[in-house]
């Protein structure tokens, strides 16, 4: 690596320490980087961070962020959330359940860890402080079970990964499935706990006609994702056709149930291309930077540093996802996954480690960072709704941040936990 190289990431890390948004972090030190005479052509840098936002593949994550607007505006979340008090509303620390259990089923509809805790936080964090549960408490659950909204499918982060790599995205829909699942159940066994000790409601049991009623009432949220995977599963569309069934079968279902009115339509379409937008220029000024470490051959040097340290592939990967753990208190997910994937897949192939295995690993790691101060947007969102101090919240996340975890441990040591139904049904 070059002195300038150097030079760059240092530039970038200091811009991310004094609070640049990192959209503007990697975009200055690229240009920092061409300024100081870098020796990658200026037009060239250019065309591969165009070419990077407007690939066939990328063309999925628009879609997929209207998709799940169009959902919300639908009402579905008030019927996710009603679904899922009925199943799991009486076991004590009722809410938290729902909270975690209502973001499990929001993954399967937006991809979206950010959409899920405003969506299903919006609603139930209000709901939990009129209840008696501490506002740290809530806002807690309600960020760290966002998380998965990234690892059940479908993912806006497997298909960022995917352009990168050239891997399967329905593989890697069908690989985060399991791991989404473990994520979801140690929350559960973490706020039960917590729930136990501190006292907190418990709801009646609801009957067999309830939770029949808000399972009919349901039957259109849960169908999405069985439509998206089915289809990209049995050939009939890509992920990014996926992606527009995905936006047709959310407008239709908010002009059938007449909760999504016409004139709201502009508005959803106008909000998800923003956020698209925002998006698309992350990858763009990433892929530039970490196209940059790559040419200045980072990789290479990251596999020679590593290989020196073990040959042990499981100790590998807790490595990187030590690195990750560490970056996402200064990164967004989508900047780690597009500028750290380059560096890490040569690793990956050298140790003959699965890329479908690590691609969830690495994603259920960056999603963390979500929750992780001092950038963690997860943790500003949810302490936002609760109206409580974010040191308050970070406090009351630590059991379930070691949840998370305790989870991608458990991904890591056993990857036919993740690969098993890529395997059995790609």
């Amino acid at each position: 690596m070059s002195g300038l190289t150097a030079l760059m990431l240092i530039a970038f890390m200091v811009m991310v320490l004094i609070g640049v948004p990192i959209t503007f972090s990697t975009g200055a030190a690229v240009m920092l980087y061409l300024v100081l005479g870098g020796d990658i052509p200026g037009t060239l840098l250019v065309q591969r961070m165009y070419n990077s936002s407007v690939s066939f593949t990328m063309l999925a994550v628009p879609l997929f962020i209207i998709a799940g607007e169009l959902m919300n505006k639908a009402g579905i979340t008030k019927r996710i959330v009603r679904l899922s008090s009925t199943l799991v509303g009486h076991i004590r620390g009722s809410l938290a359940h729902v909270t975690i259990f209502a973001s499990m089923l929001f993954a399967g509809m937006s991809g979206s860890s950010v959409a899920a805790a405003s969506s299903v936080g919006g609603m139930l964090i209000p709901a939990m402080k009129e209840d008696g549960y501490d506002a740290g408490f809530g806002a807690a659950v309600t960020a760290c079970s966002a998380t998965m909204g990234p690892i059940i499918p479908p993912s806006i982060a497997f298909i960022i990964y995917s352009s990168i790599t050239g891997d399967s995205v329905g593989k890697l829909f069908l690989g985060g499935m399991v791991p989404g699942i473990i994520m979801g159940v140690s929350l559960m066994v973490i706020a039960y706990l917590i729930s136990k000790k501190r006292n907190y409601p418990i709801h009646e049991r609801s009957s067999t006609a309830e939770k029949l009623s808000a399972a009919k009432g349901s039957v259109l949220a849960i169908l999405m994702p069985v439509i998206i995977l089915g289809g990209i599963m049995s050939g009939i569309f890509t992920s990014t056709e996926a992606g527009a069934v995905g936006l047709l079968y959310g407008l239709l279902v908010g002009l059938v149930t007449r909760e999504l009115p016409m004139k709201e339509v502009p508005t959803v379409l106008v909000n998800g291309a923003l956020t698209s937008a925002s998006i698309m220029y992350i990858i763009a000024t990433s892929q530039a930077l970490g196209w940059i470490l790559t040419i200045e051959r980072l990789p290479q040097a990251l596999v020679a540093f590593l290989s020196s340290l073990t040959s042990n592939s499981t100790l590998i990967i807790f490595i990187i996802l030590g690195t990750l753990l560490i970056m996402g208190c200064f990164l967004v997910d989508t900047a780690m996954i597009t500028i750290m994937t380059p560096l890490f897949i040569p690793i990956v192939k050298q140790y003959g480690i699965d890329p479908i295995q690590f691609g969830v690993v690495m994603v259920m790691m960056t999603t963390v960072g979500g929750i992780t101060p001092p950038v963690g947007n997860l943790l500003f969102v949810a302490s936002g709704i609760a109206k409580t101090p974010v040191l308050r919240t970070a406090k009351a996340m630590i059991p379930f941040a070691c949840a998370l975890l305790f989870s991608m441990a458990v991904c890591a040591l056993f990857p036919p936990l993740v690969t098993f139904l890529p395997n059995l049904l790609g």
